[in-house]
């Protein structure tokens, strides 16, 4: 009886094993080594570069915006050069994954970024962070994103339970893992970031872990080179890609849902919320702390995607809860409590988008199919990534306008702002994000009518 029972312990955890739907948690960590990394790339570049610009090197901060701006003009090239680099890449590593190492290159060129000179001219100043900024997001992200489809939907080979599962626990991973971030940094940037100096040594705090935590999924997650179909060594060509650019309304539906998101992440105006309109910057710790408690949330989501029936659905209503949230946070105004609470309303619909955008450009590959074209998986995420980074460019570029436009006062050791200026920034920090939402809400609706016809067509493709 016993050994029966031993027997059927051993078979059970054999079938666990052998489970085609099963992620271990180490396989999920060693997976989303490089996303760690990157989330912290993205939280300290797009988040600190203005107040680093404006209120220590003196930088006004509509021409910060501007010259943020301006570098996306470069990823309007990149982009398609890159999706068309990586579907006309086969190498031994595979079609996505030696891109992977451009990780490394956005780590240093982040720090690079902050590591300037109080003595250097205005125009030196300005040219040096265009440069590491274009760097990191035109170049290197540029050619990691674009590879990050691919190597994704092959190392998972395919299986969007698996993947669903990777998106919803290794978001949890992400958040929290920039949550600590968000909350030490903050503290650091107070007590460290005092001159243009001590920013690189800040900085340097955080980058160099996440150098060498984002060298393990290169090292341990390879490529399965027989996932994905027939067509995956065929060569694309450029006019394929601006075919499908013209035949694929989809590809654009979801760019912009990533625009929108990207504006309302990267507004970068919640360092000078807490400075000027609360009037503690340390508080924005606090803010991040509270966000633990959407962690329980995200481990439903799988759960919820199959109550909806609908990702794209699923979003939408997201986001109508979200608009209520940053409704609260514009009259709370001063209140610290009803910010933080309105906040973690605000960004529910976030969360969903920030980890389930791989399903997004699985469903436009599987489309490009229906319609008779190759699937282009580094291609099909060429407009979102330059709409992505568009967007996170522009989120800072409205953010400056804005601002200039209300008389903000760009000084090192000025001590307070104009009413104007305080009562702009509470727009662009609750107003702008609700506008942002709004337009999401739209194009989910628009995508939702194609996941079922993406199901039926892969069902009918499994059977023949």
């Amino acid at each position: 009886m016993s050994e029966t029972n031993t027997m059927t312990k051993q078979e059970k955890k054999l079938a666990r094993k052998n489970d085609p739907n099963r992620l271990g948690f180490g396989h999920l960590m060693l997976w989303k080594s490089s996303d760690i990394a990157q989330a912290w790339v993205s939280l300290l570049s797009l988040n600190y570069l203005t107040i680093y610009a404006s209120d220590t090197l003196g930088i006004s901060v509509a021409l910060v915006g501007t010259l943020l701006l301006a570098s996306k003009i470069i990823d309007a090239f990149t982009d398609i050069f890159a999706g068309w680099l990586i579907d006309n890449t086969n190498t031994r590593f595979g079609k996505g994954r030696p891109y992977e190492l451009c990780i490394f290159g956005m780590t240093i060129c982040t720090i690079l970024m902050f590591t300037t000179s109080e003595a250097w001219s205005m125009t030196v100043k300005c040219a040096w962070i265009f440069c590491m900024y274009t760097l990191t997001f035109s170049v290197f992200s540029t050619l990691r994103a674009a590879g990050s489809s691919p190597y994704t939907i092959r190392h998972f080979k395919n299986n969007k339970t698996v993947i669903t599962k990777m998106s919803s626990y290794g978001g949890i991973i992400i958040m929290i893992c920039s949550m600590i971030v968000s909350m030490i940094f903050p503290t650091i940037m107070a007590t460290i970031a005092t001159s243009a100096s001590g920013w690189s040594r800040a900085i340097m705090i955080i980058m160099v872990p996440a150098s060498l935590i984002a060298v393990l999924r290169f090292i341990f997650c390879k490529e399965d080179d027989g996932t994905v179909a027939e067509n995956s060594h065929q060569k694309i060509s450029i006019k394929e890609i601006f075919t499908m650019l013209k035949r694929n309304k989809y590809v654009w539906v979801y760019a912009i849902i990533m625009l929108c998101y990207n504006i309302m992440t990267n507004l970068a105006v919640g360092t000078y919320y807490f400075k000027w309109v609360i009037g503690d910057v340390r508080l924005m710790g606090v803010t991040s702390a509270s966000s633990v408690i959407l962690l329980p949330l995200m481990l439903v989501f799988p759960k919820l995607m199959k109550k909806f029936g609908s990702m794209s659905k699923m979003i939408g209503i997201f986001c109508l809860i979200s608009i209520a949230g940053f409704a609260i946070v514009f009259f709370s105004n001063t209140n610290p409590i009803g910010v933080i609470i309105g906040y973690m309303i605000g960004y529910i619909a976030v969360l969903p988008l920030i980890y389930y955008g791989i399903l997004f450009i699985m469903n436009i590959c599987t489309y490009n199919e229906m319609i008779g074209m190759a699937r282009m998986e580094g291609s099909s995420n060429s407009v979102s990534s330059f709409m992505s980074k568009f967007g996170a460019a522009l989120g800072s570029y409205i953010t400056g306008m804005l601002l200039a436009a209300a008389g903000y006062v760009s000084e090192a050791g000025v001590t307070s702002q104009p009413d104007s200026a305080i009562f702009m920034i509470r727009v662009d920090y609750a107003l702008v994000p609700a506008i942002m939402l709004v337009i999401i809400f739209v194009c989910c609706r628009i995508f939702a009518k194609l996941e079922p016809q993406v199901e039926e067509f892969n069902a009918k493709k499994a059977e023949a």
